[in-house]
């Protein structure tokens, strides 16, 4: 990784990165490429534009590292999944969800029928997505967030398949997202409860790694890059 690469990477709102960001920026840079040697063979990648592209590329090769575990994993769905994604189309009534169960059973993308049936826009704009986290950005959500109304309904159905439940004080059509559709971020969060810290931390320990004393020093005990003192 280049100077100007990393300065970039650690930058802030225009302004000029510290040397804490820089070493910060660095020690997760090292550790995805890490991780994405020990993940198997790839082809050739240009360094990282943003943070964010190389938050990317850790999930992704972290969920390629736990393989087929992490998918089965998720799919025991609200009995064993560490996260819950759901889509969604709420109804005022059990028919109205039925009538829709029927549209989609027909061939509608399940993303149509929430922007055009369902009762919460949030959810209708969102394609029938439920989204968390204080802002809306994150697509899975905590299972001891979910209701327990929404929950109890899902509980036994395979991930994929639609199904209409009477929630009480509302109806709605649920379906348990497939593991593929899922961003590389929600992956990685079944994918972690996977592989777990003592194995990554083995794979770096391993690893040769070497920083350029400019930026400081690869400390084997952290498992990151601290200054580098006389």
């Amino acid at each position: 990784m280049t100077q100007d690469t990393l300065e970039h990477l650690a930058a802030a709102n225009g302004t000029a990165a510290t040397g804490g960001q820089l070493r910060e920026q660095l020690t997760k840079w090292i550790r995805t490429t890490v991780l994405e040697a020990s993940a198997g063979p790839q082809a050739a990648v240009l360094p990282p534009s943003t943070s964010a592209e190389l938050d990317s590329r850790y999930a992704v090769a972290l969920t390629k590292l736990a393989g087929e575990d992490a998918k089965e994993l998720y799919e025991t769905g609200v009995d064993g999944s560490p996260v819950i994604c759901i889509a969604a189309v709420t109804t005022a009534t059990l028919e109205d969800a039925n009538n829709v169960l029927t549209l989609l059973n027909s061939g509608m993308a399940f993303e149509d029928a929430a922007r055009q049936n369902s009762t919460d826009t949030v959810i209708a704009e969102a394609g029938g997505i439920v989204r968390g986290g204080v802002n809306g950005d994150q697509e899975c959500l905590d299972p001891a967030t979910v209701n327990p109304s929404v929950v109890a309904a899902l509980k036994g159905t395979p991930i994929g398949q639609p199904i209409a439940a009477n929630l009480d004080t509302f109806s709605a059509v649920l379906m348990l997202r497939p593991f593929e559709d899922l961003l590389p971020e929600s992956q990685s969060l079944v994918a972690s409860t996977v592989v777990k810290q003592d194995q990554l931390d083995a794979l770096v320990d391993n690893a040769d790694v070497y920083v350029d004393p400019r930026y400081g020093r690869w400390d084997t005990a952290t498992g990151s890059v601290v200054e580098l003192t006389p």
